[in-house]
């Protein structure tokens, strides 16, 4: 059963490039998003994280990619943690999330990292709250409820799950 979660968000994509970027395979980081992305994975480093999932769009493969060298683990694509599609509703995207939840309950692992998009990541801390956060204070870029390559960590103890916004580069440390 997992205990501990990061949840983190990709790093700062270029929006310039004309490619969808609610399609696949989305737009690439730029390069203060690859510089983000290294700063995020040095601060994961030896928190005993022992799975790495990764979105398959390139902007979180590629935040992905620079946890991988900080973590010595490889990233697994996860189709649930994939952005919210055109016309997708929260509550379906919060149905995948919950599925992939359920799935790391049942596995042996304590601490997962999963990098995503601000949708997923919503609805995950929404799922393991029983929509109980309160995350008016954590409006970033585009109403995100984590800034680019910033990451929710979250601990389960015996009244649920706690949740802070624990890292953004440049910023903050917990």
């Amino acid at each position: 059963m997992i205990d501990e979660l990061y949840l983190v968000r990709h790093a700062a994509p270029d929006r310039t490039t004309g490619v969808p970027y609610q399609l696949p395979p989305g737009p690439p980081l730029t390069p203060l998003g690859a510089h983000e992305a290294v700063q995020t994975g040095a601060w994961l480093a030896g928190r005993g994280i022992e799975q790495l999932l990764t979105s398959p769009f390139t902007r979180t493969r590629q935040t992905a990619a620079a946890l991988e060298q900080a973590l010595g683990l490889p990233a697994t694509p996860a189709e649930a943690l994939r952005e919210g599609a055109p016309g997708e509703k929260l509550e379906q995207i919060g149905e995948r999330t919950a599925e992939l939840l359920r799935q790391l309950d049942d596995s042996p692992l304590r601490c997962v990292a999963l990098v995503s998009h601000g949708a997923p990541i919503r609805t995950i801390l929404e799922y393991t709250t029983a929509g109980k956060i309160d995350l008016k204070p954590h409006s970033y870029d585009n109403g995100n409820c984590a800034p680019t390559a910033g990451v929710w960590y979250g601990r389960r103890d015996q009244h649920g799950w706690v949740w802070q916004l624990a890292f953004r580069p440049g910023g903050f440390t917990s």
